[in-house]
């Protein structure tokens, strides 16, 4: 039994690898695929016969089960040449003479029976169904009345032979049952696929099986979008049923056979399509006609339909996306063009095209203007939408100019920033040229042409050798890495021709467009600067928004900035760079007005090359008064020219605009010169600007002497305080004046920012306002303080930075220095025993110019150290009461001659015979005020 199952099983395998042979449905009858099924059968049939059940002299197997599968499927012929290497096996090599009349019989009753079922092989082959098992057994009746032939085969027919025929049965049904499944798996995925690429409308091929042929379809192949007119009317006229019937009618129309090759789709709405290959498109054009013609009747239920068609031929070399568009720009141009038209895409329309126009039979020879249009819609919504232009929105612009220009493959588009410009989209190119910087002078080298026609905007076509000379002037301009980048990912060796066109406002190239040809078309027509030109006036007027934008922006972010700033002291710098950048100045020089000498000044970083040194104008002298006197902005195009211009031989030849800067009540408060190349001199909405720019300034340069006044009123205050302190002590006059010069000093040493020295300059003055609030008995004992008193004494500097902090606009730091100027690097300090760096740095700094100055000033119960002896005193309370780097510091600036000789104090009437020990016995002496 083990030999049984084990051939039953070899039956099943060799089914199933028949199986595999049917790939498609329907089944295709390739000559290959029959001659493998074939020989896989005689390999079963062989191989079924090897694997036998031996019985005496007897096999019992399913060697004739792919006999019988051939024989109903090709026939007697085809069935006995598979059973041929099995019969040749099994009586020469297999078998004795006695065995052979058997093998013959049911060889030939098998053939036989099996061609006798041929008239049902369509049943047993088709789908089998159990009413037709009764049909599986019939094949093998006559294999095993061969045992009736000896003695030894008759003892074994009754046992063996219904064995023999149920299990040839068996082995039939399983693998028709095999066979059967494959082919209606092929069957089932090709109704899914069907379904899945038809239109359940029209039975047309829909948009997925559209792009799938379309993507096939050869060079000089042919498209035709067809779009029916007015669809909209039909729906609202006769309802969704109603459109749903139309389509239906177009669609059954389009099932018709056509001209040869023409295969028709639905790829969306009331949208067809047609493909042929070349050379069918006379065919495919009278086609289209005569389903125009047809539609145009008015015998239809709904009456009257046109229908919109444009056509494109598959270019060499193009990819499908490129011949959709250009079939849908025609299509685009038929409805534009009064609808119920065929237009052809035709690069060069011939001259006579418009004659045709007025035939709507004769097709439409017209250049496509679809992708001008779309730019044109881009530009009116990027212009709407009052944004800074993202290079996204570049991207658009630039994929649209590509499309809409004949001959062109890639571009890029730049614009300039500054002096240089920046590649801001990329089309056909790697993304990574976005963002690259590349010099003016390496621009105009690309150009190559003259600078006057640069600066015009003329186009100008290269190629050839031309281009590669184009390519070396402009990397021999530019930074290794960037002139690398561009020879890696320019596409070099497959552009054959470059358009460049410059973009210029106001008589200055803001941008280029640039359009590069590649092979195979390698040109650009005569109508490609044309087309090119309408973009750069888009990009033109969407960079002019953008400039008017960005300035208003810009003036908004300085007027923030500004009103932000708590010091005026960077005003000067902040305004010239201001103004240098909206006006695209090469140069800009602010001049303050000094009312003492009635003279302008210039005042902050100076921004000309070369310098042109302190400016002083008396009143009356250069263009800066003339405008001031003017009240206008003044614009001069050659400063060589105007004699009002001051230092003419140090500008050299350019263009001059003064912008006058006058406050509330119409005084001078100074002005604004701003120059330029003479190439570009200054226009009137530069004009416009400055006078904007100008009264900002007006404005910020009165807040800033507004608050200048301020704080010269509130450090006189302060300094009030500080003397109404030392009044009350009179040991101290003259310590606060002192102490805050040599604060200041050392602090500009150290390098602390203006903010931080106006901190320490108000601390230190008001560092001892706390004794205002110790009694005078206290304050003024003449003698040793006791315990309680030098308690007392030391709630000065809490009692301070309680009356600080009632002070409005007192810079925050400056409490820092009156609550913390006697706390120790280590800790033992007062009121809050801070250490380290956890003291404020400005108390740390005040600390040692205070203990400096009371050891080098004159006392009563003591005379003025000499400075060597006070720095040593200083250097023995490093890192136990004083910042060590800051001591060091200090001592070496000393010694250095930085802080100029001691200050000295008069002297007053001694109150102690002698000098009295220190306060507090812990602490060194030098820790008195």
């Amino acid at each position: 039994m083990t030999s049984l199952l084990l051939n039953f099983c070899l039956l099943i395998a060799c089914a199933f690898a028949v199986s595999l042979t049917y790939r498609d449905w329907p089944v295709r009858r390739r000559g290959t695929e029959h001659v493998l099924r074939l020989g896989l059968a005689a390999a079963a049939t062989w191989l079924l016969a090897v694997s036998s059940m031996e019985v005496g002299i007897f096999r019992i197997d399913l060697r004739y089960v792919p006999v019988v599968l051939v024989t109903l499927s090709y026939g007697p012929g085809l069935g006995a040449l598979v059973a041929a290497p099995m019969l040749v096996w099994r009586l020469l090599f297999d078998g004795d003479a006695g065995v052979a009349p058997a093998v013959w019989l049911h060889f030939l009753s098998v053939l036989g029976l099996g061609t006798l079922l041929r008239p049902w092989a369509g049943r047993l082959l088709g789908d089998l169904r159990a009413r037709d098992l009764w049909l599986t057994p019939l094949p093998f009746l006559g294999v095993g009345w061969g045992l009736l032939l000896s003695p030894e085969g008759r003892e074994l027919f009754w046992s063996a032979y219904p064995l023999r025929l149920l299990l040839s049965a068996a082995g039939l049904t399983a693998a028709l049952f095999i066979l059967q499944s494959r082919l209606r798996l092929l069957r089932l995925a090709h109704t899914l696929r069907t379904q899945a690429h038809t239109d359940p409308l029209t039975g047309l091929p829909n948009r997925r099986q559209f792009d799938r042929d379309l993507a096939a379809l050869g060079t000089g192949g042919h498209l035709a979008l067809l779009d029916l007119d007015h669809f909209k009317a039909v729906n609202d006229r006769h309802g969704h049923s109603g459109g749903d019937r139309v389509l239906r009618q177009v669609g059954g129309r389009l099932r018709d056979p056509g001209p040869g090759g023409v295969r028709a789709y639905r790829v969306g709405g009331e949208e067809f399509a047609l493909l042929a290959e070349a050379p069918d498109q006379g065919r495919l054009l009278a086609w289209v006609a005569a389903l125009r013609g047809e539609l145009r009747q008015g015998n239809l239920p709904w009456g009257v339909l046109t229908l919109s068609a444009g056509l494109a031929t598959r270019r060499p070399a193009e990819a499908e996306g490129e011949l959709l568009r250009r079939a849908d720009e025609a299509l685009y141009l038929a409805k534009t063009n009064g609808r119920d038209r065929l237009v052809v895409w035709t690069p060069h329309p011939p001259r006579s095209a418009q004659a045709g126009a007025e035939s709507p039979e004769a097709p439409l020879r017209l250049q496509p203007r679809h992708s001008v249009w779309q730019g044109l819609r881009t530009t009116v919504a990027l212009l709407a939408g009052r944004r800074t232009l993202s290079d996204d929105d570049w991207g658009r612009m630039l994929s649209l100019a590509v499309t809409a220009v004949d001959g062109a493959g890639c571009g890029t588009l730049d614009i300039r920033e500054g002096r240089d410009f920046r590649v801001v989209a990329v089309h056909g190119y790697d993304a990574a040229l976005v963002g690259l910087t590349l010099s003016e002078e390496s621009q105009q080298r690309w150009y190559g042409g003259s600078l006057a026609a640069w600066r015009a905007g003329e186009a100008r076509v290269v190629s050839g050798e031309a281009l590669a000379q184009a390519y070396a002037g402009s990397d021999a301009e530019l930074a290794s890495p960037a002139a690398r980048l561009l020879s890696e990912v320019g596409r070099r060796q497959e552009v054959q021709a470059s358009l460049c066109l410059p973009v210029v406002l106001e008589g200055e190239v803001v941008a280029h467009l640039n359009l590069d040809a590649l092979a195979p078309q390698g040109e650009f027509g005569p109508q490609a600067a044309e087309d090119a030109g309408l973009f750069v006036q888009q990009i033109a007027a969407l960079l002019h928004l953008q400039e008017r934008w960005n300035e208003l922006t810009r003036l908004v972010e300085l007027h923030s900035s500004l009103g932000a700033a708590p010091g005026g002291t960077s005003l000067e710098d902040h305004l010239t760079c201001a103004a240098q950048d909206l006006l695209r100045a090469k140069h800009a020089l602010l001049l303050r007005h000094d009312a003492p000498t009635d003279t302008l000044r210039s005042t902050g970083a100076e921004r000309h090359e070369p310098p042109l040194g302190p400016v002083v104008l008396a009143r009356g002298e250069g263009l800066a008064w003339a405008a001031l006197a003017g009240r206008r902005v003044l614009r001069v195009p050659d400063v060589q020219q105007d004699s009002r211009v001051y230092r003419r031989e140090q500008l050299g030849r350019g263009a001059m605009m003064s912008v006058p800067l006058l406050s509330s009540h119409d005084e001078p408060l100074g002005a604004l010169v701003l120059t330029r190349e003479s190439e570009r001199p200054f226009g009137e909405a530069d004009e416009h600007l400055a006078l904007l720019l100008g009264s900002l300034a007006a404005r910020m340069l009165e807040r800033d002497a507004h608050l200048g006044d301020l704080r010269a009123t509130l450090d006189a205050a302060l300094e009030t305080l500080g003397v109404a302190v030392e009044l009350r002590d009179f040991e101290t006059q003259g310590h606060t004046e002192r102490v805050t010069h040599l604060a200041l000093t050392f602090g500009a040493a150290l390098g602390l920012s203006p903010e931080r020295l106006l901190g320490l300059r108000q601390g230190a003055a008001l560092h001892d306002i706390g004794k205002l609030g110790v009694p005078d008995a206290v304050l003024l004992k003449p003698g040793r303080l006791t315990p309680e008193e030098r308690l007392l004494i030391e709630t000065h500097a809490p009692r301070g930075a309680e009356l600080a902090a009632r002070i409005p606009f007192l810079h925050p730091e400056a409490h820092g220095v009156v609550r913390s100027h006697h706390e120790r690097w280590d800790g033992t300090g007062y009121p809050d025993g801070l250490c380290g760096e956890g003291v404020p740095l400005l108390a740390r700094i005040f600390a040692l110019c205070d203990v400096y100055d009371a050891l080098t000033s004159d006392r009563p119960y003591r005379a003025a150290l000499p400075p060597e002896e006070a720095l040593a005193i200083l250097e023995a309370g490093r890192g136990t009461q004083f910042d060590p780097a800051l001591t060091d510091r200090f001592v070496a600036l000393q010694r250095a001659g930085r802080f100029g000789p001691p200050w000295t104090a008069p002297l007053h009437a001694p109150r102690h015979e002698a000098p009295p020990p220190p306060r507090l016995p812990q602490r060194p002496a030098a820790g008195e005020d």
